[in-house]
């Protein structure tokens, strides 16, 4: 199997776009992960469609026709009485909104309420979007230790993606503990069958510790 990489991608991407470009050839050889993950969005994708297909529906309309500030406006509008059938479904929107706006405490919040009520697949990527949009305000080592908390409560095939983010961010924010042990993590799941390199990596960030 080729060697996974870790080009990372344009910072003006959405969170499930940058989730699925970091981590597509992992998803591809884990096949439960893909279920999880495709029953998560699912139920997403099933409310917005029921949204957009009800002319009446409130949010349909605001999908439809309003983009930029005055969609995300729009949105937590339709948040404060939204039906417990879209709800989860604005939530997602207004995260996305948000952080295409650079509205990252908005995003992260719609993200963190999504992650406490979403069913698990949807949930994981709500909590990988929260890190991201955390660290996105500056709180690197915030996003960092949330998900070290989420990390072994996540299902089993989605803890070496959340592995994946949660590496990336410590090199970033210089927690080298949680790096050095983001990628053991991954070395034992055995994500890639990449071990020599993250072994290589386990060193150079010991020694980065010193």
């Amino acid at each position: 199997m080729a060697d996974i990489t870790f080009d990372r991608p344009d910072q003006q991407m959405s969170p499930l776009a940058k989730f699925f470009f970091n981590n597509w050839r992992i998803m591809a050889v884990m096949v439960i992960a893909v279920v999880v993950a495709t029953a998560g969005y699912a139920w997403y994708a099933s409310s917005v469609k029921q949204s957009k297909i009800k002319a009446e529906n409130e949010l349909g309309a605001i999908i439809a026709s309003k983009t930029g500030p005055e969609r995300l406006t729009a949105l937590e509008a339709y948040l404060k009485s939204a039906p417990a059938s879209t709800k989860g479904a604005t939530l997602l929107e207004i995260a996305n909104t948000a952080q295409e706006q650079g509205q990252f405490d908005k995003a992260a919040e719609a993200w963190n309420q999504l992650y406490l009520s979403a069913p698990e697949g949807m949930r994981e990527i709500a909590g990988m979007g929260y890190a991201t949009a955390i660290a996105q305000k500056g709180d690197k080592l915030a996003a960092v230790k949330f998900l070290v908390d989420m990390l072994p409560k996540a299902p089993k095939p989605f803890q070496p993606v959340v592995a994946r983010q949660l590496a990336s961010l410590a090199e970033e924010a210089k927690a080298w503990d949680e790096a050095i042990s983001a990628y053991e993590r991954m070395k034992d799941l055995g994500m890639g069958g990449n071990k020599a390199f993250y072994e290589a990596k386990i060193a150079e960030l010991k020694a980065k510790k010193q």
